[in-house]
C-alpha cells in the first residue's frame, strides 16, 4: 500500500465508550441506598416511626368512626323501608271554584273549609303489584300507621302503631327473625295480637299474654294481647313501635279500609333516591328514600369523615417532614460520598434514584408497620365492653375493619415519602464532585 494510498483512508477513531455500559448498576444503586440508610439507623428510625403513626391513626380512626356508621346503616336498613310512599298527593285537585266551572275565576280565595275526607293511598293493591314489576324492587307491601295510647297496671305510653300484612310485611321489613319472645307469625291469626319492642314491654312491664288497652282519637278503643316482643337494636324504634294487623289497626284508628302509606326494599339500597324519584313520577305521591328519612344522622357522618381526612392527613403530613429534614441532614453529611460516587461514574439521575429510593423504603417499612399495628389497635378496640342505646344499642366498641384502609394506608405513605425524599434528592443529584474536592462546599 502506498504512501499515498494510507493518506486517504480516513482516520480509524475509537468507538465512543456507552454511557449506558459505564453507569452503575440498578443492584449497585440497592446496595448503596440500604448502606446509607443503615449508616443512619437512629434517624431512619424516627423517620419510620412517623409514617407508622400516620398509618396507624390512619387505620384506627377510620376503624372506629366507619365501625358505629356501619352498625347506623346496617340497623335502620334492616327494619326500615328503602323507600316509603305516603298517601300525600303531588298533584293534588285543582280549587273548588276551579273544578265547577273547568276555567280559572278568582285569583284568591280567602277561606276554603277541609274536606272531611280522609288522606289515603287510592287502589293500594294495583300501586303494589306495579311495584313489583321494577327490576329494582324486591319487596312491597301497604300499611297504616299513627299513634295511639297504650294503658297497662296503671301506666300509659305512646305507641307508633303499625298496621301491617304479614306475609307481604316480610318481604319489605322481616322484623320476625329479631323476636325475643312469643312469635311474630301469630300476628296472622289473632286480631287482638300486638308486637311490641323490648323498650315498650320494659317501660310498661309488660310480658306474653299481657292485655293492653289501646285507644286513639276517632278510633274504636280495643283490648290487644301481647303476642310477640322484638328487639332489633335500634332503641328509637324498640322504645316506641308496635305492630298489629292491618285491620286491627284500621279499627283502632277510625280508618276503615284504609292504606297509609306503602313500603319498598330495594335490591340494593344505594339506589334509593333514584328509585324514589322514579315512583313519585310514576304514581303522583309523595315518596321518601331511606336516605333522607335519616339525612340529619348521615351529614353528620360526613361531616365526622371530613375532620378524621383533616387530622390524618396532618398526621401524615408530619411523618413526611420528618422524612424530609432526614433525608436533607444526610444529604449534607454524605457531601463527600456523593461526590466521590459522582467520580466514579454515578450519574445525576442515579443519585436522585438512591435518595428517592431511600424514601420509598423508609414510607414502605413505616407503613407495613403502621397496617400491623392498627391491625392489633381494632382487634383490640373490638373487645372492649362498652354498653351504649343511643342511636344504635350495642355491649361492645363497634369497630369496622375494611381491607381498603391497609391499602390506602401503603399508598399514602409512599406518596409521602416520595413526596417527602424530592427535595434532598434533587439537591444531592447536584452535587459537583469539583466544587467537594477545592473544598468550596461539604
Amino acid at each position: 500500500m502506498s504512501v499515498a494510498e494510507v493518506a486517504r483512508r480516513p482516520p480509524t477513531v475509537a468507538p465512543p465508550r456507552s454511557r449506558r455500559a459505564s453507569a452503575p448498576a440498578l443492584r449497585t444503586i440497592v446496595f448503596v441506598a440500604f448502606r446509607q440508610l443503615w449508616d443512619r439507623k437512629l434517624l431512619n428510625g424516627i423517620a419510620v416511626g412517623g409514617v407508622t403513626l400516620g398509618v396507624l391513626t390512619l387505620i384506627a380512626m377510620n376503624g372506629i368512626m366507619q365501625g358505629f356508621q356501619q352498625k347506623f346503616t346496617q340497623s335502620i336498613l334492616k327494619i326500615s323501608p328503602h323507600v316509603t310512599l305516603f298517601d300525600t298527593e303531588l298533584r293534588p285537585d285543582p280549587p273548588l271554584l276551579t273544578r265547577y266551572t273547568g276555567k280559572f275565576v278568582a285569583a284568591r280565595i280567602a277561606h276554603q273549609s277541609p274536606t272531611d275526607r280522609q288522606a289515603r293511598i287510592k287502589r293500594p293493591q294495583e300501586i303494589v303489584r306495579a311495584l313489583m314489576q321494577l327490576p329494582e324492587v324486591e319487596g312491597a307491601a301497604g300499611s297504616l300507621s299513627g299513634m295511639v295510647l297504650i294503658e297497662y297496671g296503671g301506666k300509659t305510653k305512646s305507641l307508633d302503631l303499625r298496621g301491617i300484612e304479614i306475609a307481604q310485611q316480610e318481604k319489605v321489613t322481616p322484623i320476625s327473625q329479631y323476636t325475643q319472645a312469643g312469635s311474630f307469625s301469630t300476628l296472622a291469626i289473632a286480631t287482638d295480637g300486638l308486637a311490641v319492642g323490648s323498650g315498650v314491654a320494659q317501660d310498661m312491664g309488660l310480658k306474653l299474654g299481657d292485655v293492653v288497652h289501646a285507644a286513639a282519637p276517632g278510633g274504636q278503643p280495643l283490648d290487644l294481647k301481647i303476642v310477640a316482643i322484638y328487639e332489633a337494636g335500634v332503641p328509637p324504634v324498640d322504645k316506641t313501635r308496635g305492630y298489629t294487623l292491618l285491620r286491627t289497626a284500621q279499627t283502632l284508628l277510625g280508618r276503615p279500609d284504609t292504606i297509609g302509606r306503602i313500603e319498598v326494599r330495594l335490591r340494593d339500597p344505594d339506589d334509593a333516591m333514584r328509585v324514589n324519584d322514579r315512583i313519585e313520577r310514576m304514581f303522583g305521591y309523595d315518596a321518601e328514600s331511606w336516605k333522607e328519612t335519616n339525612a340529619n344522622f348521615l351529614s353528620l357522618f360526613e361531616m365526622q369523615n371530613m375532620i378524621i381526612t383533616f387530622v390524618i392527613s396532618a398526621i401524615l403530613l408530619v411523618g413526611g417532614f420528618g422524612i424530609l429534614a432526614i433525608q436533607i441532614m444526610i444529604v449534607l453529611q454524605k457531601q463527600r460520598d456523593i461526590a466521590i460516587m459522582r467520580s466514579v461514574g454515578f450519574r445525576r439521575s442515579d443519585i436522585l434514584r438512591i435518595f428517592l429510593l431511600q424514601g420509598v423504603i423508609v414510607a414502605l417499612i413505616g407503613g407495613l408497620i403502621g397496617d400491623g399495628l392498627g391491625k392489633l389497635a381494632l382487634v383490640q378496640l373490638g373487645k372492649l365492653k362498652v354498653h351504649s342505646e343511643g342511636l344504635v344499642k350495642s355491649d361492645t366498641f363497634l369497630v369496622w375493619e375494611d381491607p381498603k384502609f391497609y391499602v390506602y394506608g401503603i399508598v399514602f405513605a409512599i406518596v409521602v415519602g416520595v413526596i417527602a425524599s424530592l427535595i434532598p434528592a434533587w439537591r444531592g443529584s447536584k452535587v459537583e464532585p469539583v466544587d467537594v474536592l477545592r473544598g468550596q462546599i461539604g
